[in-house]
């Protein structure tokens, strides 16, 4: 019984490689993803700068670059599993960083094509992260807190209603005119009432990001819950499940792939009104550095703050996607 469970579980794990990983392992497109990054590093260490530059934090990147595609390489290799799916599939790409960071370093740094301070190399913004790191550590952190908090409310907040619309009409009837209007006005739109009618500028943020987040939930929750067949309920009816078992057991696992839908919808508009948000009235926070940043005229670190971003929004966005696929498994063993 334990072996049959055992390769279930295997299968759907080789399915969802297949599904997510579909590049065949190429050796050449592995060797060509080392050697762009390695040309990247030499071309920024002997191609003269036309800008005063710290490169060693650069050149720390791009080492444990190198030495990431070679570990990632090796295993592959050898182990002819998960990590061989994952590196044959992004050695394309890897290969195109490579070259976009020749390209980009050319243009800025060495021949400074790009006009400063406008536009400056990747090896700049290194540098800048380095020296304000325990600024950025900070706003980023105070940043992370605020989002989790705001996303989880108004998440938490969506799926409750969505649920109850979905489920019952005749809260339906009466909650749904309401979402239609209050759902589409933008949560920027709020922004002069929420410093007025809070007390505090961080509980006004959480209400602008929450309202961000709630009305793309909502709305798919209830589209999630009323595409299950009814043949559902009428079952569960005829074995005497209770309403609460109904919704624990049918409605709530039928409505999930939409439910995560709206979550990931939600998400970019949340990153939007963080920032947003944090630009106006925080006094800490990655939106608040790069307003401080604009206003000092510095753009490097306006682009360390948005680099910073993109690698945290990056994260969020790949451990909410482990989190679907581990609740929706289900959905998987039935293809």
């Amino acid at each position: 019984m334990q072996s049959s469970v055992k390769q279930e579980r295997q299968l759907i794990q080789q399915h969802e490689r297949e599904r997510n990983y579909w590049k065949k392992w190429s050796i050449g497109w592995n060797v060509f993803s080392v050697l762009t990054i390695a040309l990247a590093y030499l071309e920024n260490a002997l191609v003269p700068t036309q800008e005063t530059v710290d490169n060693r934090y650069y050149h720390w990147f791009l080492g444990a670059y190198i030495a990431y595609l070679i570990i990632v390489y090796v295993i592959g290799q050898v182990t002819h599993g998960g990590v061989r799916s994952y590196s044959g599939h992004f050695a394309q790409l890897n290969s195109s960083i490579g070259i976009l960071l020749i390209i980009q370093d050319l243009i800025t740094e060495k021949f400074a094509l790009m006009a400063l301070p406008f536009f400056v190399s990747f090896a700049q913004i290194l540098q800048q992260i380095h020296e304000d790191a325990k600024l950025l550590w900070e706003s980023t952190l105070s940043s992370l807190g605020l989002w989790a908090v705001s996303f989880v409310v108004g998440t938490l907040l969506g799926v409750f209603l969505g649920l109850f619309m979905g489920r019952y009409r005749q809260f339906n009837y009466w909650a749904f005119p309401y979402l239609k209007v209050i759902g589409i006005i933008p949560a920027a739109a709020w922004m002069p009432l929420t410093m007025v009618i809070f007390p505090t500028s961080y509980m006004a943020e959480v209400f602008l990001i929450a309202f961000s987040v709630w009305f793309p939930v909502a709305f798919m929750t209830i589209g999630g819950v009323q595409g299950i067949s009814k043949d559902y309920f009428e079952s569960a009816k005829t074995l005497g499940f209770s309403e609460f078992q109904i919704v624990r057991k049918i409605v709530i696992p039928g409505a999930l792939p939409s439910i995560f839908i709206g979550v990931f919808t939600a998400m970019g508009l949340s990153f939007t009104m963080l920032v947003i948000s944090e630009m106006i009235g925080a006094k800490v926070g990655l939106g608040w550095y790069i307003n401080w940043a604009k206003g000092v005229g510095n753009y490097t670190q306006v682009y360390a703050a948005i680099a910073i971003m993109a690698l945290l929004f990056s994260v969020i966005f790949a451990v909410i996607n482990k989190v679907e696929a581990r609740l929706l498994r289900w959905r998987d063993a039935g293809r």
